[in-house]
């Protein structure tokens, strides 16, 4: 058992006990204290909150800040009411309420009635905070919540520097999976950097009734699925298109995107990527202005003729036919597509599903604009594990299904590959061969778990022992530790990885076949998908890392849809009311586009309802006086 579990089960039977102590003090056995719900029920009755407290306390980081309450309210209940007192007790009640129960003398006196008594100003704020964080964290973790736009990748529908309301209940909302994290915050504090939740406890995420499934074209906010290091709810938040949902069959030819067979026309906000030559940059500058487009990742670059530029531009197909009537524009207008005979020279960045894949494929001619067929995983549908599906789901088995599946063909090369190391000798401590060996080794390993003894051998031995000897110039000690690490991984690591595998291969029922995996350790010829899935896109289509890039999103790792788009602030302004977008304040999401601004709308329905509520509060002031 690890010490964190360790610890935190301490501190749970030292808080029951502090509270089983309470209860004996008030006539109530000390047991039921230890029973989960009934100890609850009896704390509530205790300090005579409403039963219906209990729902809240099944909800994560809702229910730390009620525990914090209810103790609050338990040492009122027996006339524990200095400020100090409260403190401790909330912050190390596992400690504070057994010495309270231990060694003081309690009265149950009943919590305190502050309906007939002034509350004082802490007291007040306290309680008002309280609940305020209550309820926000409520509607935060299941209804709304608020995010802004950092990048420009669905540039044309939303915009950098667009803050949301993402609607949670849409698609079902989730319950957290790490209740200990700081309310309000995702992943890291402000300013410090430091996590801002901690994963001593992984709850199993379970997802509320949804009023609609994910549909073809709807905007949403998902957490980014390859970000392996951390809890999946708390993953960098990302926001795109949704082009593909489960079963649906995504290819991409020419730039121009096809579900299953049929073209689907690029959104009239979408964006392509285009280059042209320019005599006056000042002018393009000024025109992207007018535009509403991004001036960051735009621009132009002197050529080798002294009075033209070559300039790049992200727009839609109606900015396009403007910018080929202005003066500026001294050249054909080219596209920014990436062809499959020119990857070699130019690509963005990897290719799904490429850099997860195995061996020679044809996805490895892939490219943004030339990409699929890619057929989306389906939860209960059956497919046959072949070397090519194999390729393509690869990362899918490995990170979201959390199987182990392994080729046996794959194993065979592996084999091959690692007993060949056999007959390798380091003879004058080439730490340059020993260090490739080092990374080839550890990719041949990571299909066991091997593979993390291998990581730490591969990418912090060598390189610190390397730093270290090359530093004090003594290169007989390189030479002679490299020598010893590597006799020490063949004697070891490599030794026992070869065992391992001959024992699998072994249980291949056809030596030659290239269709055998075992999943979890059985072979197999299929596999039945787990969960959804879905393939999404940025509209900004030539300025987006997306599915194209990373993969699938898992139903798992969806959050919610975008609805409304409250304030919008343009980055590359700086001067009020110049960087406000006014007319995308108080705007509706939809798959087209935002709506027109409904800001006034908004004001004058706020204004209403604010002095309709001053005048209610007055008029049940005046009843109660009279």
């Amino acid at each position: 058992m690890e010490l964190t579990t360790i610890i935190l089960i301490l501190m749970w039977l030292g808080i029951r006990l502090g509270l089983g102590l309470f209860f004996k003090k008030a006539g109530i056995e000390l047991w039921k204290a230890f029973i989960p719900i009934l100890s609850t029920l009896k704390w509530l009755e205790l300090i005579k909150k409403p039963k219906w407290w209990l729902i809240l306390s099944f909800i994560p980081v809702v229910n730390i800040v009620l525990g914090i309450g209810m103790i609050v309210e338990l040492m009122n209940s027996f006339g524990r009411r200095n400020v100090v007192e409260h403190v401790l007790a909330s912050l190390i009640g596992f400690i504070y309420l057994p010495y309270i129960g231990l060694t003081k003398d309690l009265v149950l006196v009943g919590p305190v009635d502050y309906s007939k008594q002034e509350k004082g100003r802490i007291r007040e704020w306290s309680e008002a905070i309280f609940f305020a964080v209550i309820a926000a964290t409520i509607i935060r973790t299941f209804a709304i919540e608020a995010f802004t736009i950092p990048t420009s990748s669905m540039e044309g529908t939303l915009l950098r520097g667009d803050f949301l309301f993402v609607s949670k209940a849409h698609y079902g909302a989730k319950t957290p999976k790490t209740p200990l994290a700081f309310p309000f915050m995702h992943h890291s504090m402000p300013v410090l950097g430091i996590p801002a939740y901690l994963d001593w406890i992984e709850l199993p995420s379970f997802r509320f009734p949804a009023f609609q499934d994910v549909e073809r074209n709807d905007i949403v906010v998902f957490n980014y699925p390859r970000e392996d290091y951390r809890p999946i709810d708390k993953r960098e938040h990302y926001i795109k298109r949704c082009v593909g949902i489960a079963g649906d069959t995504i290819r991409v030819n020419d730039g121009n995107l096809s579900i299953n067979g049929k073209k689907v026309p690029l959104s009239n906000t979408g964006q392509m990527s285009y280059q042209f030559l320019s005599n006056n940059p000042k002018g393009f500058y000024n025109w992207l202005k007018d535009r509403k487009l991004n001036r960051a990742e735009c621009g132009c670059q002197r050529t080798y003729q002294p009075d033209l530029f070559s300039c790049m531009v992200f727009a839609n197909e109606r900015n396009i036919e403007n910018l080929k009537q202005q003066s500026f524009v001294k050249s054909e207008l080219s596209d920014g597509k990436i062809r499959p005979w020119l990857q070699k020279d130019y690509t963005l960045g990897n290719i799904y599903p490429n850099s997860y894949s195995y061996g020679n494929n044809d996805s490895s001619k892939w490219t943004r604009d030339f990409y699929g067929p890619l057929w989306i995983p389906k939860e209960g549908i059956e497919i046959q594990l072949t070397e090519e599906n194999f390729n393509k789901y690869k990362r899918v088995f490995q990170a979201y299904e959390n199987v182990n599946v392994i080729s046996v063909n794959e194993l065979r090369e592996n084999f091959k590959r690692l007993e060949s190391f056999n007959d390798i000798e380091i003879q004058n401590g080439d730490w340059r061969k020993l260090s490739a060996l080092a990374y080839e080794a550890k990719d041949l390993h990571s299909f066991s778990n091997i593979g993390d003894e291998m990581s730490k051998w591969s990418d912090g031995y060598f390189i610190k022992t390397y730093v270290e000897t090359q530093l004090n110039n003594n290169q007989k000690k390189i030479k002679d530790e490299f020598s010893k690490v590597f006799k020490e991984y063949k004697n070891g690591i490599l030794k026992q990885e070869l065992d391992s595998i001959k024992k699998l291969l072994s249980k291949s029922k056809i030596k030659d076949s290239k269709a055998e995996f075992y999943v979890n350790g059985k072979l197999t010829s299929t596999y039945t998908f787990k969960q959804n899935y879905y393939f999404m896109m940025g509209d900004n289509r030539h300025n987006s890392g997306d599915s194209r890039a990373w993969g699938f999103v898992p139903e798992d790792h969806v959050v919610g849809k975008a609805v409304f788009v409250w304030l919008s602030i343009d980055p590359d302004e700086d001067k009020f009311p110049d960087y406000i977008r006014w007319d995308r304040v108080c705007s509706f999401v939809s798959p087209e586009g935002n709506s027109r601004s409904y800001m006034w709308e908004f004001l004058i329905g706020g204004t209403i309802l604010y002095f309709a509520n001053k005048w209610w509060k007055k008029k049940k002031k005046a009843q109660k006086e009279s």
